[in-house]
């Protein structure tokens, strides 16, 4: 080794040339292998690919999962919907039902049992005594077999299941309509002593009797069915079982306080229909008392249906809610829920014969009638358009008839008897 390599590098070369002021270090640049540069591009196009299947994936299941969310919301929505406009006249959309008239949903064994059982309950009807929850209820719940499709039977055994059984379960429409023909051509259910065979583990049902005409003293069954001297007899108008047709009214259900105070009006002169002025004008009271206790003792299915071209919708609406805007309260206000009456002033607008109500509205809004409570109808009447009284005299006729509510019933309201 020479001396001139045994230089110390610490030591800067005193013979060294500096590089001039405006020199730019620079190197020369090598191509980058081939290999590499495929494995670049095979992870750049994975990674975008991993990237948009990540993204429609994400896609996919946020749209299956509000697919799903809103399927399952509309499925209860639609079961609701159906039920508000079917059922809740009667039932009430809280599923508690009416008092010593209309069984409730809430809790009651039959919405527990599942929506198979509530549907076929909603193909067939009942007809006759059921007990629920410990009480005793004995009317005629309609079927709607031919008034609702199987998509809304199954909507609507669901939503009562879930809503007032507390079970979570679904139906579906085909399931609806093997029940469907499984019951075609049946009457309806016999009261609580026939569905006893589908629901197991019911409470002591009640049997069933036919109760088509009430008990009834021979000299009130003459004026009834063959009338006494020159007056004719009260069912060649209103018909043996008092359900009425077009303008001649049904009695029905009526409770006896109206039946009796109307009769009584009639005969003094506070209302006026030439032939009930001469008919009720021969009635002694006793006999007044009689025929009211025989129509109010009645249970029989409704004879009436739409038939005065209303608008369904607008009826159930001023029915249900009134128009307040025009001045209507809601009819079921003051006739009760489901409008089966308030005793003794309201009577039960259920089931009654369209043509009737139409021309009694008509007869209180041009003063022909006055004696409503406190004048209320005559103020009401003429609030409401021609077209708005025939749509609630149409909506009226739809709904079921008034249950009978007797002595035993009223007894377990008051507590004396628990009904068993």
């Amino acid at each position: 080794m020479n001396k001139a390599s045994k230089h110390d590098a610490s030591k800067p070369l005193r013979n060294a040339v500096r590089p001039p002021e405006s020199y730019e270090p620079w190197e020369t640049h090598n191509r980058i292998p081939l290999p590499v540069i495929w494995i670049a591009l095979a992870l750049g196009i994975w990674g975008t690919a991993m990237l948009f299947e990540d993204q429609t994936s994400y896609g996919v299941a946020q749209s299956e999962r509000e697919a799903g969310e809103m399927l399952a919301h509309g499925a209860a929505e639609s079961g609701e919907a159906v039920f508000l406009a079917n059922c809740s006249t009667c039932h009430q959309p809280n599923g508690v039902g009416v008092r010593l008239a209309v069984p409730p949903l809430d809790g009651s064994e039959f919405a527990k049992a599942g929506p198979e059982v509530v549907a076929q309950i909603m193909l067939r009807g009942i007809d006759g005594p059921i007990r629920v929850k410990g009480f005793t209820y004995d009317g005629h719940m309609p079927s709607f077999a031919t008034a609702l499709s199987d998509a809304e039977i199954a909507q609507v055994a669901a939503y009562v299941s879930t809503r007032f059984g507390g079970q979570e379960a679904a139906l579906s429409p085909a399931n609806v309509g093997t029940l469907r023909e499984s019951v075609s051509g049946r009457d309806s259910w016999q009261g609580g002593a026939e569905l006893a065979s589908l629901v197991a583990g019911l409470p002591p049902q009640p049997a069933m009797s036919e109760r088509t005409e009430s008990a009834i003293n021979p000299a009130v069954s003459d004026l009834i069915f063959a009338g006494s001297g020159n007056v004719w007899a009260c069912a060649s108008c209103h018909g043996g079982l008092g359900q009425g047709v077009e303008n001649t009214p049904r009695l029905a259900g009526l409770s006896e306080g109206y039946l009796a105070g109307q009769l009584r009006d009639f005969r003094d002169g506070a209302r006026y229909n030439e032939h009930m002025v001469f008919v009720a004008s021969a009635l002694s009271d006793a006999e007044i008392d009689g025929l009211a206790r025989y129509y109010a003792g009645l249970r029989v299915a409704s004879t009436a249906g739409p038939s005065l071209g209303g608008d369904l919708a607008r009826g159930e609406e001023i029915a249900l809610r009134g128009d307040w805007g025009q001045g209507i309260p809601a009819c079921f206000s003051c006739h009760g829920p489901s409008g089966f009456g308030v005793a003794p002033d309201f009577p039960a607008l259920a089931a009654q014969q369209p043509a009737y109500v139409a021309s009694q509205l008509a007869a209180w809004a041009g003063g022909h009638r006055n004696n409503s409570p406190l004048g209320l109808m005559n103020q009401i009447s003429a609030a409401m358009s021609e077209r708005d009284r025939r749509s609630v005299a149409d909506y009226l006729a739809t709904l079921p008839a008034v249950p009978a509510v007797g002595p035993d019933a009223i007894a377990q309201l008051e507590g004396s008897d628990d009904g068993r």
